[in-house]
């Protein structure tokens, strides 16, 4: 996509740049887009592209902020598998952003001092109406193997993608459907191989399940992919299905041991469910448990099974991806654009594509991105619900791209 094309784009959305001349004529007042205040009254639970089941506190008045690992694949200590830090929180204090290109922008979004670990990378917190999203505490993950297997290189993460709600839906019955699933995995256990999640799910009210994959070491496959969802036990409203199958093989196991916890955020009527997969390992040698590594993990996105109108989705919306960006998504009509917040004008940091809402499987829209060759296959996938999108992208087949973003006007 040309320049000009781009900035067309960018200037019928406010988020991404102010265009146009200014007026002396009194100004309307500005229509909050996220709670004037917030405390720790307010729990968003969510999941994190670590593979975590976080929930995240915030209070606008003190300025602090506290996050809770309900549910963790990530070690507690750099140079182990286990413990976890599943059970312990972090805190610190919060910053209002100033980065964004409007006050209205910029009063909804925090830095998450103490969070991040790289200085250069500040953690961030979006929030909106029921919502928020943006990144938690990351952690630098390093182990030596257990007889030469089970080695996960070093490698620090600055924060993890994150996105919860205040508000869950906690009957299944009213959960029962059929979605599309777009996600992301990661293997660490295997030099961080990369794992595209892209499945339909049918979830019935007794708990049973089918998860149909069109991707992974299970492509074609239609199965319950793991125990009966459940409530979690843990109490954070989540449920829970146990050895719950990955998109890969399992580095060290026989058979899947990781536990998928599936979110339900009830977000502007609508039910939007993120499913995470938490992988374990275990390097103890003991009577009768060996070790073990099914540490595949990440995040997915479901949708229902239900056609798109074009136009119905427009917006702006923002979130995290995959490669730990900041990343708006600007959606008009059968173009999309995604680009930097904090570097608007940065064509290089950009991403236009061509949005196709034929379906032919409901409530999946393709994409491809602009420049690609007429009639070429679509590479992308998005996938709605609430106010919320997910983006699945394999141009690159070696590095698949990834994002959840959350509407902002």
């Amino acid at each position: 996509m040309k320049w000009k094309t781009l900035a067309s784009i960018a200037c019928a959305t406010p988020l991404l740049y102010a265009c146009g001349g200014g007026s002396d004529a009194p100004q309307a007042p500005v229509v909050r887009l996220c709670p004037a205040s917030l405390d720790y009254t307010t729990t968003f639970t969510g999941g994190a592209g670590s593979g975590e089941l976080v929930q995240l506190q915030l209070d606008t008045t003190k300025l602090t902020w506290q996050v809770t690992f309900v549910e963790s694949p990530i070690p507690a200590t750099t140079g182990t598998v286990s413990p976890t830090r599943a059970g312990t929180s972090q805190t610190g204090t919060l910053t209002m952003e100033t980065g964004l290109p409007t006050q209205k922008l910029n009063q909804c979004a925090y830095q998450l001092n103490g969070a991040t670990l790289d200085p250069t990378r500040p953690a961030r917190i979006f929030v909106g109406e029921g919502v928020a999203g943006g990144t938690i505490p990351g952690k630098e993950l390093q182990f030596g193997g257990v007889l030469g297997q089970g080695v996960v290189p070093d490698r620090t993460f600055p924060y993890y993608p994150f996105i919860g709600f205040s508000t869950l839906e906690t009957n299944l019955a009213n959960v029962v459907g059929t979605y599309n699933q777009i996600g992301y995995h990661e293997i660490p256990s295997q030099n961080y191989a990369p794992i595209v999640v892209d499945s339909k799910i049918t979830i019935n009210a007794d708990g049973t399940w089918q998860e149909c994959d069109n991707s992974g070491v299970n492509a074609g496959k239609c199965q319950q992919a793991g125990s009966n969802f459940t409530q979690s036990p843990d109490g954070s409203g989540a449920f829970v299905t146990s050895n719950f199958l990955g998109q890969g093989t399992p580095t060290l196991a026989l058979g899947p041991l990781g536990k998928g916890y599936m979110i339900v955020g009830k977000l502007n009527g609508q039910n939007v469910p993120i499913l995470i997969r938490t992988g374990t390992a275990n390097a103890t040698i003991t009577t009768g448990i060996p070790p073990f590594a099914d540490d595949e993990s990440g995040i997915s996105m479901l949708s229902p099974q239900t056609a798109i109108a074009l136009n119905s989705v427009n917006g702006e919306y923002v979130g995290v991806d995959n490669a730990f960006d900041y990343r708006t998504t600007a959606v008009a009509g059968t173009q999309a654009t995604l680009i930097d917040p904090f570097q608007p004008s940065q064509v290089a940091l950009s991403r236009a594509l061509n949005l196709d809402y034929t379906q032919s499987i409901a409530g999946l829209v393709t994409s491809t991105v602009v420049g690609a060759s007429a009639g070429a296959t679509p590479t992308g996938k998005f996938i709605f619900s609430g106010g919320v999108f997910g983006y699945l992208d394999q141009s690159n087949p070696t590095t698949p791209y990834y994002t959840i973003g959350s509407f902002v006007q």
